[in-house]
Order: structure tokens, then sequence, then C-alpha cells
């Protein structure tokens, strides 16, 4: 860390070692849909380990958590399937994404994406009753640069004008001060954002005149300015660094302090207003948070800025432009950069036409181009956080995977009880086609009732665990029973009876190395721990699929069990999988219970016309993890469906460099005459 200084050591202390990103297979959803999404987890390197569990968590506008669900982290990403509760209001929610050890830090620093969520009833209800104009409110907010507004200081301000639903709008209006006369006119463009140059005068205060075509006029206090105070704003963005100008008309101390990523890289101090040249950060791709901190040490400006870089090339291709029903798709993929984690592949028909600009304490902040935008909220827990000193650690880190039911641990759930009322104005504000969206989600909610189709596209099989040796019993002869089945396929088991109770021990084999292990293995059947071969050897021998045994450490931890197994794993699978309910109904627990195990998305069909169930779904596929070879490229295939019209292939992932990147692609499927 450059120019190390106290205060920049302290925010130092308040930010977390780990990031989590994550991408989801839609814009928006109905309630009742799933929600498929790939979480990306990254950690600056420290005297903490790792995080082996992730938490994805849904909250409504107060912060109740609806649902939670707890994943297991493998090779820095977790992937997995959310069903939205068929009760849900139309509304805004909170996608939340965080293992337990960054709930230490501000919640800004958690990954939270705003989520519209539609509730088809609701809009089947209220679409066609529009609220006359005089009824219609606009939605109206300011947002200073730096997110501080100094008297006598000139400043960008952001206004963002939605309308009930948050959708961004056209409007025009003025900032008048007390004596009624205009300072400023703005025009807010489709996304319902404009930016003004205003400088408040001292002891004043400012309201604003919004007017909007075919809503009723409204008129807003602007924020207070401070009478004094620091702010600052990014004058110029280089390839080598920021220009940053300090206003500073009381000539206070000052540090200012930047950090990308969890680390603080830049720290100054100074005591006269002026620019500073700050470089960016040697992790490409970061963003860079700017802290304006006065002479207590207490923030008084941030702002966040983009780096200015060539974005990594993807690009996708399909075979053909247009297709009809039920007919195969191929796309191939192709990056300029080293591929990192896996990639997120979504096809959907979902094209968005609006904005929802609005995010609750969002500040001004600038993109990769300079321009400006609302960007980030401050950080009001990290700002409260370096008033108060606080570095408590009250959270873990969840380092192991918990093979085993443990205690203390926030469990999975769903609030079956959660109720909210509808909210009429912003459902009567949906932009047509979400309108749309959810009358067709009606639909297909019909049509999947009338096929007997609860979960039509996701089905939940039996995760399987890395083998050193895997014995299919499809491959041998018939056996008498399923023990003489376990003796004549299982070289490595060693099976014997002391006391009138059946027991197992695995012969390790490595190179150079053959010894039997101590004690009995774990014992499995479809994921369900058993406590002895009784269960086993109890199974119906015709409804076995494999025997399969696992001594070696590696497969070992590669499978989380690596702390727990010290004398390997006997699995059995079945072909049926009857015996798993079975056994659950009995008491046993499975392996892994405390977790979410994602389900797999059920691609579309072939063969237009032939199948006997109509397939009409937005989302197409879903492929949470295609991987590149080592020169960038990929190809992958799925077959249309039976619904017609403009298809969207979006592809997002993270470089080796730790760059963002996102394709897109389009194609059509059009009746075949």
């Amino acid at each position: 860390m450059a120019q190390q200084l106290p205060e920049a050591g302290q925010v130092q202390a308040l930010l977390s070692e780990e990031r989590v990103q994550l991408v989801h297979s839609q814009p928006y959803y109905a309630a009742g849909e799933r929600l498929w999404f790939t979480a990306f987890l990254s950690k600056i390197p420290s005297n903490i380990p790792p995080s082996k569990t992730l938490y994805v968590e849904l909250l409504d506008a107060r912060e109740q958590v609806i649902l939670r669900q707890r994943l297991i982290v493998e090779e820095g990403k977790a992937s997995g399937d959310i069903l939205l509760p068929e009760n849900l209001p139309t509304g805004t929610y909170t996608l939340l994404a965080t293992t337990n050890w960054m709930r230490n830090y501000s919640k800004d620093q958690q990954y939270r994406e705003p989520l519209l969520i539609v509730n088809a009833g609701e809009v089947a209800a209220l679409h066609t009753k529009k609220p006359a104009e005089a009824n219609k409110p606009v939605q109206v907010q300011f947002f200073p640069e730096s997110n501080s507004l100094v008297a006598g200081v000139a400043t960008k301000l952001a206004v963002v004008v939605t309308n009930a639903a948050g959708v961004g709008i056209t409007a025009s209006g003025s900032i008048e001060n007390s004596a009624g006369e205009t300072v400023v006119h703005f025009q807010t463009d489709k996304s319902g954002l404009a930016t003004v140059d205003f400088t408040p005068a001292p002891q004043e205060q400012y309201q604003a005149q919004v007017q909007a075509e075919g809503y009723a006029p409204g008129r807003v206090s602007v924020p207070e300015a401070k009478q004094s105070g620091l702010s600052l704003a990014v004058e110029e963005q280089t390839a080598e660094q920021l220009r940053v100008r300090i206003n500073n008309p009381s000539s206070w101390r000052y540090t200012l302090v930047a950090e990308a990523g969890g680390k603080v890289y830049f720290s100054q101090r100074g005591n006269a207003g002026g620019a500073i040249a700050v470089p960016w950060p040697a992790e490409a791709g970061e963003a860079v948070r700017l802290l304006l901190l006065n002479p207590g040490g207490l923030v008084e400006a941030e702002q966040q800025v983009a780096q200015r870089q060539k974005q990594p090339l993807l690009s996708i291709s399909t075979d053909r432009q247009q297709y009809g029903p039920r007919q195969q798709v191929t796309v191939t993929v192709q990056t300029t950069h080293a591929p990192g984690a896996p990639l997120a592949v979504a096809v959907t028909s979902i094209k968005p036409d609006f904005t929802m600009p609005l995010a609750i304490n969002s500040t001004l902040g600038r993109n990769a181009e300079g321009g400006q935008l609302v960007a980030a909220g401050p950080d009001q827990e990290l700002w409260a956080g370096l008033v108060s000193g606080k570095t408590a650690m009250a959270h873990g880190v969840e380092s192991l995977v918990d093979a085993f039911v443990k205690d203390g641990v926030n469990m999975p759930f769903v609030n079956e009880s959660y109720r909210a009322v509808t909210d009429t104005a912003f459902v009567q504000a949906l932009p047509e086609n979400v309108v749309q969206y959810a009358l067709q989600q009606r639909n297909r909610t019909r049509i999947n009732e009338a096929y007997g189709l609860a979960e039509a596209h996701a089905t939940a099989p039996v995760p399987r665990l890395p083998a050193d040796r895997v014995a299919r019993l499809d491959e041998y002869i018939t056996f008498d029973n399923v023990e003489e089945a376990l003796r004549e396929t299982t070289t490595n088991l060693r099976l014997g009876k002391k006391k009138g109770r059946h027991r197992a021990r695995l012969l390790y084999v490595a190179p150079g190395v053959k010894r039997m292990m101590k004690g009995e293995p774990i014992y499995l059947i479809d994921g369900v721990v058993v406590k002895g071969m009784e269960e086993i050897l109890a199974l119906d021998l015709n409804d076995i699929s494999s025997f399969e045994l696992t001594w070696m450490e590696e497969k070992l931890y590669a499978a989380n069990l690596g702390h727990v197994a010290d004398n390997g794993i006997l699995a059995v699978y079945t072909k049926s999988g009857e015996a798993r309910d079975k056994l659950r109904e009995k008491g046993y627990a499975t392996l892994f219970e405390q977790y979410n195990r994602p389900r797999v998305f059920v691609a579309a069909a072939p063969g237009a016309g032939t199948s006997a169930t109509p397939d009409f779904r937005q989302l197409v596929y879903w492929e949470p993890q295609l991987r590149l070879s080592s020169d960038g490229k990929a190809t992958f295939s799925f077959f249309t469906t039976d619904q017609t019209g403009d298809f969207s292939i979006r592809i997002q992932g993270i470089t080796a460099d730790g760059l963002p990147v996102t394709g897109e692609a389009t194609y059509q499927v059009r009746l075949v005459k």
C-alpha cells in the first residue's frame, strides 16, 4: 500500500477480503418462476482462509428475509436456483449474496442487486385499471457528486425521475431558490436521468418543479447543502491515473484514500484545495472507490470510478439466424482474453426496453467513459464504522464444508408465512412488455397445470461423489444377493461380521502402498448417510445401479469429505432413487443436508410437432458452467421451444485477469411452413 497512513489503515480494517459477483438468468421474473444463478467468489491474500459457503437471500423493501439458500463454494464459484414463492406481490426486491465472514463488514460490500418480480394475478386484475393523470405521481431524487453538497462549491447534481414502479421517465423541470427564482433547468433522458451543474448558495434552500407527460406535476426539496466541509470531483481519466479535484473552502486538513477490490492502495494528506493524481490500482478491472476524510478521520465524500480500459471481447455466433420450433441451435463462443471461471449462459426471449435507475442512497459516480451516472451509494455503515472504530468480528469464516448436520449455522429456509399487501400504483406503472410477460406467464402456468407439469424444466439428481473404484452391476452376471454382489465386484472391499453385525473395511491402494484402512467407511445410499452395512444389504439387488469406493485423499477432499472420512467412503446408488425417500422417513440425514444442492436445467426436447406436451417457456437454455478451451473457444447446442419471436443469447463471466466479460447475440424463431 503506497504512502501508508493511519487513516488508510483505519479504512482498510473495515474492508472485507472477500468479494462476490453474481449473474442470473433473466432481467426480471414472475412469482412462481425459477431463478437460476452463478456466483463468483474472489479474495485478496490475507491470513484468513477462503470461505467455502455462500449465502444467497431474497429480501423485501424492508430488508426482511423471504428466503435463504446456503451453497457450497467450489473453485471460487457456486451455482444454484431459487423457486420464487407464488404469493410474492409485485415489487422491487433485493437479491443478496454474501459469505458469513462478509457479514462482519458493511452491507454495501456484499453483492446486492435490485430485482423486479411481478405477480401475474395482480397484473391481470389491475393492468387495465389505469389511474387518472392527476393520480399518477412522479418520484424525484437528487444525488450530488461524491455525496457531498457544500455551500458555494460548484458540483454535478444528478436528477432521477421515475414513475411509481421505479421506471425512469422523460421529464423536465427547474430548481428554484427560496425567492422563487429559477437557478437551473433540467431535462431527463428516457432512462429518467439528468445531470446539471449546481452551486448552492450559503443559507439557501431549494425546491424543484417537475413535469412529465401523463403524470401529475411534482414539487420536491433539493438536499440541503453543508455550510462548510469537503467535496471531490474526478476531473480527468487517463490510462495511468485519475485527476481528482479536492474542494476545500475551509482549508481543513484532509486525507484522500483510494481502495479497489477491498484493498487500500493509495492515501495522501493535504490542507488546501487542488488536484491530486491518483494512480489506477495494479489489478486490472477493479473499480476505484475514493474516500475523502476530514481532520477527525470521518468521511466527508465518497465516489466510485470504473477504469477506462478495453473490455474483453466475447463474440457469439449461431449457425443460422432463423429457426423453427424444436430445432437445434449451435452456438460458437470466442473470447480474446484467457478464460477464468466457467461462463454462465442464458437464452431468453425477455428484452427489457426500460431502465430502473433509482437505487436507495445512490450517489453520482463516473463510468468507464468518464460520463456521469448513478453508480453506487455511499457506504453509510463504513462511514459509521470510522466513527465508532468498530473492528469486532462476530461472524466466523466457514472454511470447511459441513458434511454432517452442525448446530449454529444459518440454515436454508423459505418464509412460508410471508405476506405483503399489493402496491396498486406500482402494478399500474409497470411497462407494457412487463405486463405482457406477466400475462403470458399466467397462461404458461395454466398450460403446465393442464398437463400435470408441476416443475417442468428442473430436475434434482442425486449428486455423485468422486470415486476411486466404480462397479456397475449391469456389467456383471446375476448375483444371488447384495452381499455376493459386493464381494464379487469390489476387490478393494473386505466384508466381515462381528457380534452379529456386518462390517466393511476398504483396502487403500496407491502407487507403492497397499494397506487396510483402520475403521469402517462412511456408508451412503443415494447420498443418505446410514449407520452400517445392514441398510445396504437390505436393498433390492435389482434396483442397485453401482457400488462406488473412495479412499484417495485428493478424491475425498474434492468431495469436501477429507476432514471427516478418514476410512473412506462406500457409496451405493440405486436406479429408482426410492431408497432415498424411505431412508429419510426413518430419520437418516443426507450428506450436506444443511446446503441447497443445485438443480439441473432441463432444456427443450427436439422434434417440432412430435411432442405431446407444449413448451412455451421464455427461458430456453441455462448453463452455469460453460468451459472454454485454452484458446478461449467453446461450442454448445440446444433446441428451440414452441415459443416464437426474437431470442437473446447472453453470456457472462470473469476472465483469468478478473475482468468482467459479457457478450450477447440474437436469433429468431418463426413457424415453419
